[in-house]
Parts: C-alpha cells; sequence; structure tokens
C-alpha cells in the first residue's frame, strides 16, 4: 500500500523593520540598517535563496512611547508598501506580506497600495490585517473604548476587510481590453462601483487599479483570542499564532482548522504559521552562547516591557505570577492576548522567574526561542508539523541578518534532505506557493449563479 508523501513546512522569514530591538546594539551589526533599503533587499534575497515562502513585516503607526523609547530601533522604519515595493523590484518569487491596521487606515488606500503591490511583484503580496489601536483612529473617528472591545473591533475588521475585497473585485478579471483598433480600452459593463454603507465605510467608487493577479493578495491574520479565532478562520489565508508548546500549538490548531471548517471552507486553505526565534550553533553550548550574547543586550526594563504583560509591582527574580494582565500599552506591539498567554504557560512550565522569562522570550518579539544546532532545530520543526501542532513556521532572527544566513546554510539543506521542505518554488504567486486558491470575482461568481 503506497504511503502519502510527508508534509512540507511552510517558511515565512520576519523582518525586524519598524520593530523593538535592542540588537541595533551589538558591535558587528550596523545601527543604520533600519533605513537601509540595500539591508532589506539582501535580506530578501537570502530567504528568496532558501525558498521561504514570503517575508513578513510587523508594522504599526504608533510611535514607541515612553521613557524607553529612546532606546528602541523602531523610532525609524520604513513605511512598509514602499519598502515592499523596492524589494519586489530585486526579488522574483518570495512572498511580500506587511501589516497595516484597520483602525489607522482606510479601505480604499489599504485596497490600492496592496493591489499596486500585487501587479508591482506579479501576484506576490499579502496583507496582514491587525485590529490594533494606534495614531490613526483618531483621525478616523475610531472610539478608543471601542477598540478595547473586542466583539466591536472584530465587526470593524470584517466590515474594513469585505469592503477592500470588493473593492479589488471593481474591474472583472477581462474587463481591460485595451484594443487598439476600436479604441476601447475598457470594457465599462465589467467595472462594478461599490454600494458600501455599512456603518463603518461608506464607498460608492471603484477602484483605481484593475484586479489583483492573485484576485485577492494573500489575507494573513493574527488574532488567537475566540473572536480572532472566528474571524481568521473565516477569512484568512494565512495566521501567524504564538505558542510555546506542541500541546498549545495542536490546540490552536484544531480551533483554526475548526473555525474554517464551520465557515464552510476547506481547512488546508488555512496555513497556521508558528513564530519561532532561531539561533542556531554549531554546538549546544555554542547556541546558548549566542543567545546570552544577545540578550545581555536588553536592559531589562526593556525587556520586561517587550513581553507586553503587566507585572504591576511584582519581584521580577520572583517566579512567574500565577495571575497576570496583558499590558494595556501597544506601542511595544506585544499587548496581544493569546501570546501573553503563551509565553505565562511557557514561563510557568519551566520555572522560570519574570527576570528569566524576559531574557529569554524578548530575542524574539514574545515568540518561542529556538535554541540549538542543525539536528535539535529541525527535529523540533519537524515534531510540530507531525503533530499537527502548525503547518509551518514564521522565523524570526533575533540575530538577523546573521542568523538567516546560518538557517540557510544550516537548518534548509537537513529539512529538504528530510523532505520537509521544498527544493524549487511551486508557482509564479503567492497564493501558488502556498497551495491556496485564487478565489473568483463575486460579480461573476453571483452573476453566474
Amino acid at each position: 500500500m503506497a504511503t502519502s508523501p510527508p508534509k512540507k513546512l511552510h517558511l515565512a522569514a520576519f523582518i525586524y523593520s519598524g520593530q523593538v530591538s535592542q540588537v541595533w546594539r551589538h558591535p558587528d551589526f550596523h545601527a543604520h540598517d533600519s533605513l537601509d533599503v540595500d539591508y532589506y533587499i539582501s535580506y530578501a534575497q537570502l530567504a528568496e535563496d532558501a525558498k521561504f515562502d514570503t517575508l513578513f513585516l510587523a508594522d504599526g503607526a504608533s510611535f514607541p512611547g515612553g521613557p524607553l523609547a529612546k532606546s528602541f530601533w523602531s523610532v525609524s522604519a520604513f513605511e512598509p508598501a514602499t519598502l515592499f515595493s523596492a524589494i519586489a523590484a530585486r526579488t522574483q518569487h518570495i512572498g511580500l506580506v506587511y501589516t497595516a491596521s484597520v483602525s489607522d487606515n482606510e479601505p480604499t488606500h489599504v485596497a490600492r497600495q496592496i493591489a499596486s503591490l500585487d501587479h508591482i511583484s506579479h501576484g506576490r503580496a499579502g496583507w496582514n490585517v491587525v485590529t490594533t489601536l494606534g495614531p490613526g483612529s483618531r483621525n478616523l473617528g475610531v472610539p478608543f473604548e471601542e477598540n478595547k472591545d473586542s466583539g466591536k473591533k472584530y465587526a470593524r475588521a470584517r466590515a474594513f476587510l469585505s469592503a477592500v475585497q470588493t473593492l479589488w473585485d471593481s474591474f472583472e478579471d477581462d474587463a481591460l481590453l485595451r484594443d487598439k483598433e476600436s479604441g476601447v480600452f475598457v470594457d465599462l459593463e465589467k467595472v462594478h462601483a461599490p454600494n458600501i454603507d455599512d456603518g463603518f465605510y461608506r464607498i460608492d467608487q471603484p477602484l483605481r487599479v484593475e484586479r489583483p493577479l492573485q484576485g485577492y493578495p494573500v489575507i494573513a491574520q493574527a488574532g488567537t483570542s475566540p473572536e480572532g479565532i472566528a474571524f481568521g478562520g473565516s477569512t484568512a489565508d494565512l495566521i501567524y499564532v504564538a505558542n510555546y508548546s506542541i500541546e498549545d500549538g495542536q490546540r490552536t490548531f484544531r480551533a483554526l482548522k475548526s473555525a474554517a471548517v464551520d465557515a464552510g471552507r476547506n481547512p488546508d486553505h488555512l496555513i497556521i504559521l508558528t513564530g519561532v526565534a532561531v539561533i542556531w550553533g554549531e554546538t549546544q553550548e555554542e547556541a546558548e552562547r549566542r543567545l546570552q550574547e544577545v540578550s545581555s543586550l536588553w536592559p531589562i526594563e526593556i525587556a520586561i516591557q517587550n513581553l507586553g504583560i503587566d507585572f504591576g509591582d511584582a519581584d521580577i527574580d520572583a517566579p512567574f505570577p500565577e495571575e497576570y494582565d496583558v499590558g494595556s500599552n501597544i506601542k511595544t506591539g506585544m499587548s496581544s492576548k493569546g501570546r501573553a498567554a503563551a509565553i505565562a504557560s511557557f514561563a510557568r512550565a519551566n520555572g522560570l522567574s519574570i527576570r528569566q522569562t524576559a531574557e529569554r522570550c524578548s530575542i524574539g518579539l514574545g515568540h518561542r526561542p529556538l535554541v540549538g544546532t542543525t539536528q535539535s532545530i529541525a527535529d523540533d520543526l519537524q515534531a510540530w508539523l507531525e503533530a499537527d501542532a502548525t503547518d509551518g513556521f514564521a522565523v524570526i532572527q533575533p540575530r538577523l541578518i546573521d542568523g538567516l544566513r546560518d538557517f540557510n546554510e544550516h537548518i534548509i539543506p537537513e529539512l529538504v534532505r528530510r523532505g520537509l521542505f521544498r527544493e524549487e518554488y511551486e508557482g509564479k504567486t503567492l497564493r501558488d506557493n502556498l497551495g491556496v486558491p485564487r478565489p473568483e470575482n463575486w460579480y461573476v461568481l453571483n452573476r453566474n449563479q
């Protein structure tokens, strides 16, 4: 009896632009890299050489706040659509997924930016839909109280996403005739003005760019609250999650796949990527030394703030507390209930103090640290995949581009040798390489029914 081929990992390469990091203090790294486009192009090309599915750029509109802002790399960072347009011109295959919050933007602007990036990149764009409250919220009339209410903020997110996708469908795929002989550039019968008036947004003009090559650029999300799981399961192609144990990963995996089924979707068309911060060494001792080298750059107060958990007046050298609150300060980008719960579970399971937790977890923006050798790292990634705890990983590099080189040179070849990762890209678009279908135009779909 023939056996089915092993599952293959999906991998996203995390770019640190716009993030809280102290690695700029390392003597071997350049503090100016946060605004050096050539650095990001080199990073993207390295990830593409290794056949990563996509780049992922987390971003937020808020200026880092509080007295610790003077130490943050994120005070100066590229606007992501601009950066990825530059990267698109110097790459051919790798996906380009970036964050744009529904609380800081308007649907028409996001729709046009990402559709344009999809055309510029020949079908490699993606949008990470988040609900974080930032400075643009006030200008857009989003009440602070609304964004603290999960039900209301996800209602807004659904309305925003629906508006963007409706705008992407403004042009049917064959609407642009470009017929020189007749002089007809566009078939106006196949251009549709939206009729959006849902209490959140009012839009009645078609988008000023034809339908993206992927139909809809890939939709990514990161929420794992009950509301976030329902939202992601029904609408996302990619979900980024934070889990620190296979058991926690399995619970999240089952919940998200079930939410997709409940929404009438094929669960295989929802790709779950677990964040993991990888530090490689020839030996375990060398890997641990590299971890210490990076974590020692973090002043403890910054490391604790970056966990996004409010510890109040707790003794940081005491065992991790049984009770905790997700920090309300979103300027670190870390105030996620799901991520905070994962960190707390990891700390308690390993008997860590608050200080030890901060030292180990902050180097990966609150994601699970994976510190080891070629074999141990590959074994870990394989175990998660085969246990149905994830479909792949969002790989964070605490050592930045040097860490990516280590991953490419040592981990990727071992994953390929085990049959767990691709040797070549499967297709031309990000949807092709993820194995998720291209959506049909809504107007065509309803006309044919």
